[in-house]
């Protein structure tokens, strides 16, 4: 019997995918705009960040960079983000690089769009590409193990941006002088 490696080769499953969550919020546009825009808040509403930091001024424009923490199950990680739009009140999105100067692996966006009494906030998220350390775990697993892994983590990611559009919308909805206009 030949010898053959007992490390497994990457999955041949598609990690590429899409996820977006969204909610009526009673407020105009700019003020939503304004609110999921400050990177430094996300924590407040985000059941995995737990917050970031600008490292570029000036900050929430295309082209800043900026740092986000997380939190997992299993461990904490930084990763090292750059703003792709910022085109207020309608959209704001930043790319997550795979390491600092790397393309980036998924795209994070806001969108805004007004509506009758206030606007329709959607998170969306695009995975691209994996990054380095999940694809080093997923290389660990046998096929089934790694679609299960990646199928946990996509549910974990829909209902963490669930949580996170009405964590916005109710931070919004109680702020004083709140005015839901679209304007």
């Amino acid at each position: 019997m030949a010898w053959q490696s007992t490390r497994m080769a990457e999955p041949e499953i598609d990690t590429r995918f899409e996820l977006h969550a969204a909610v009526h919020v009673h407020a105009n546009p700019h003020t939503v705009y304004d609110t999921v825009s400050d990177i430094t808040r996300m924590g407040e509403w985000s059941p995995e960040n737990t917050g970031g930091e600008w490292l570029t001024a000036p900050p929430g424009r295309a082209g800043a960079r900026f740092r986000g923490h997380n939190r997992g199950e299993q461990r904490d990680w930084t990763t090292e983000c750059e703003v792709l739009a910022a085109d207020r009140p309608h959209l704001f999105s930043w790319g997550v690089h795979g390491s600092v100067n790397a393309a980036e692996t998924s795209t994070w966006s806001f969108e805004i769009t007004p509506t009758e009494g206030g606007c329709l906030l959607t998170q969306r998220y695009v995975m691209s590409e994996l990054r380095h350390g999940l694809r080093v775990q997923l290389a660990e697993l046998s096929e089934q193990q790694a679609a299960l892994f990646l199928a946990r983590r996509r549910s974990r990611l829909e209902g963490g941006m669930r949580h996170t559009v009405r964590a916005v919308k109710r931070t919004i909805e109680q702020a004083p002088g709140l005015t839901p206009t679209n304007d």
